[in-house]
């Protein structure tokens, strides 16, 4: 898999797998509201808790027996992929669209 490709593949699979999305974007949510959100540490947050479990998981079923998820999706890769999750919900939010 290319590097974009990879970065989209996880974005994709993350997003709409909810219980992987749903703790992540509910917290965003209510920092966005309390108003200490930051856009460096919601990408962090967005890679620890959504997309490395999410890339375990994708490995597992979509992987061989001998990919290791963190070849499969680098920490660069994740980074893309958490950096268009932030930024679409941070769209979102400034439109009042949270996620309660």
């Amino acid at each position: 898999m290319s590097y974009d490709s990879a970065s989209r593949e996880l974005e994709l699979y993350a997003t709409n797998t909810e219980c992987y999305i749903a703790p992540v974007i509910k917290t965003l949510s209510k920092k966005y509201r309390a108003g200490v959100f930051s856009l460096d540490r919601a990408i962090d947050y967005i890679d620890k808790y959504c997309l490395i479990p999410a890339a375990k998981q994708y490995t597992l079923e979509h992987g061989s027996m001998t990919d290791k998820w963190s070849r499969l999706f680098d920490k660069a890769t994740r980074q893309v992929a958490a950096e268009n999750i932030a930024r679409q919900w941070v769209t979102e939010f400034r439109l009042g669209n949270f996620w309660d």
